[in-house]
């Protein structure tokens, strides 16, 4: 049986913000899991980039002896894609983007990752003292898909915030989900959101809720909530915002009705207004009191109650 071999619960990744958020495109779980794996090795100490040398039994918690030969090709094939790999931060204007290279040089030799970040990316990585994100490595490691992996770290930039908003096209971006999860938001609901609050809820001490953000019927952004109780702070101040629409509707339909009425001077034989109008007025017996009387500024304030 294969001794574990995994990461001390203390190791931590530190990088920038700016590189926690920025858009990249692995293509498996092995290479965000070997980028944090070389940034937990960076000291705070560093002045300059090291060429690290890692046990690969780090990564995945074997020895290279008990490494199955379909490990060995997923690792080495991420190995080789992240010596090419880049990485892109969103400038402040809009358009505006810088690309890097990740590692100056990457390889594997005797059951060892050998890997170097790129010296353009010295500003995130060393001698930080504000503006970035750590993390426990040990968590990080544990979670079972790179939409996990993707949304933890993000989410981690973010975490000293109450909330965080981010549009649905955006967050498509970020994952580089398929067409089809863009197509329909209940595939990307359940395949990405809920299963990734799920894993991060039960691998690492991240404690986070989200809620879509509508317009209309559509869904345009999700609402990521940190602080304790904000969810609940949150439902409360959109329940008071859809009160206040529907009273401001129910004015608008009542000063319809009280307009309506008066142009037929209260005969109201034909309803040709609006239905909602219309049972407002004789709810409210606005043509009858027409026909009874001029309504009084008094009386028609009396109707609103």
């Amino acid at each position: 049986m294969a001794t574990q071999q995994l990461p001390l619960p203390g190791e931590i990744v530190k990088k920038s913000n700016a590189i926690a958020r920025a858009r990249w495109q692995p293509e498996s779980i092995w290479e965000p899991r070997i980028v944090a794996l070389v940034a937990s090795k960076v000291r705070e100490s560093d002045e300059d980039f090291q060429t690290y040398r890692i046990p690969v039994a780090e990564l995945i918690g074997l020895s290279d002896e008990n490494l199955s030969g379909k490990q060995y090709q997923d690792i080495s094939r991420s190995i080789a894609h992240l010596g090419k790999a880049t990485i892109r931060i969103e400038g402040t204007k809009p358009r505006n983007f810088r690309q890097y290279n990740i590692f100056a040089m990457c390889g594997y030799e005797d059951g060892y990752l050998i890997a170097g970040f790129h010296p353009d990316l010295k500003p995130h990585f060393l001698n930080l003292k504000a503006q970035f994100t750590a993390y426990n490595l040990f968590e990080y490691l544990t979670l079972p898909s790179a939409y996990s992996q993707r949304i933890f770290e993000f989410l981690k930039s973010w975490a000293n915030t109450p909330e965080v908003v981010v549009s649905v096209a955006e967050l498509h971006e970020m994952l580089n989900t398929p067409e089809s999860f863009r197509k329909d938001f209940r595939q990307f609901r359940t395949r990405v959101l809920e299963k990734a609050h799920k894993d991060i809820r039960e691998k690492t001490s991240l404690r986070f809720e989200w809620e879509p953000v509508k317009v209309g019927r559509s869904v345009e952004a999700i609402r990521f909530l940190f602080a304790p109780g904000r969810k609940a702070l949150a439902q409360k101040e959109q329940e008071k915002a859809k009160e206040e629409k529907r009273r401001r509707l129910s004015n608008q339909r009542f000063l319809r009705a009280v307009e309506c009425a008066k142009a037929k001077g209260g005969d109201c034989r034909v309803m040709d207004n609006i239905r909602i109008v219309c049972k407002l007025c004789r709810e409210k017996g606005l043509c009858e009191s027409i026909r009874r009387t001029p309504a009084t500024t008094g009386e028609q304030a009396s109707l609103l109650s």
